[in-house]
């Protein structure tokens, strides 16, 4: 009895000698059971590539999101701790103006400022000398005057964006500035 190995034992048949010869074709190439299933779903290997580089790509622009908004919030918080809110500001603007009052933050670009007094040069004035709005620091000829007597009328409020702000400082109650707002209010009540 034969057994069946599963190949077949046939030899080729020849060709009949009249007929005419047949061009050679080349083989077919072996498929590989793996590429067969991936051609079955319409999808090769090299979209799942892009896939996964694409969601790389993406990860990584979130996560320099994350990253930069941490760090602005971080630098906002920061900044906002840096006014002490217990003393006047001297804020010093970009193009030349200073401004003395009681500094906050709004938000990660702007500032707001209160109870407002910016300096001036003293003019000889005896119109100006009965003016309340304006007090001459002593032993200076530059006089500080409070916002609001100005022609347009502002409220004593100022809100400043952050890229129009140089620096500001803390000013010290034994500072001059401070003590003649304080002195300012004082008089006031």
């Amino acid at each position: 009895m034969e057994s069946f190995s599963g190949r077949s034992t046939r030899q080729p048949v020849p060709a009949p000698r009249d007929a005419a010869p047949q061009p050679l074709r080349a083989p077919e190439p072996a498929v590989h059971r793996d590429s067969v299933h991936a051609t079955r779903g319409g999808a090769s290997k090299t979209p799942k590539v892009k896939k996964g580089l694409l969601w790389t790509i993406a990860a990584v622009v979130l996560g320099a999101a994350v990253l930069f908004a941490g760090y602005s919030g971080y630098n906002a918080l920061v900044q906002g701790q840096l006014i002490d809110g217990g003393k006047y500001q001297a804020v010093f603007l970009t193009n030349g103006q200073v401004y003395f009052g009681k500094l906050s933050r709004v938000g990660a670009e702007t500032y707001k400022l209160n109870k407002i007094f910016y300096l001036q040069a003293s003019q000889t004035n005896a119109e100006d000398a009965n003016n309340p709005q304006q007090t001459e620091t002593a032993g200076s000829d530059v006089q500080l005057i409070k916002l609001g007597s100005e022609v347009h009328g502002p409220e004593d409020q100022m809100v400043i964006d952050k890229g129009q702000v140089l620096f500001y400082e803390n000013l010290t109650k034994e500072g001059k500035v401070a003590q003649t707002i304080e002195k300012y209010y004082a008089d006031k009540k």
